[in-house]
């Protein structure tokens, strides 16, 4: 395997991450919509952050930087948000 070849495996394996990020994002948002899930839950929530950091990882091949900077922005928030919601739990 040469390292053309090995090139194109990665960056396939990265689209393919973006790619199942953006279903996450979809799928997170239907089941929002169709009320399966509840936006003020964790599960929303864990959702939300595994598909912003699927998409985040699938920039390393192909950067983009506002792209990246919403992703982050997202995890961050996400994060946060959970952080809040433990606490709050914890009291």
């Amino acid at each position: 395997m040469d390292s053309v070849t090995l090139s194109l495996d990665f960056q396939g394996m990265f689209r393919a991450l973006g790619v199942c990020g953006f279903l996450l994002y979809i799928g997170t948002f239907a089941a929002l919509q169709l009320r399966l899930i509840d936006g003020n839950g964790a599960p929303y929530t864990l959702l939300n952050i595994a598909a912003a950091a699927l998409v985040l990882i699938s920039l390393i091949h192909d950067f983009n930087l506002a792209s990246a900077l919403i992703q982050v922005s997202w995890v961050v928030i996400g994060i946060v948000g959970l952080g809040l919601r433990l606490g709050v739990r914890g009291r």
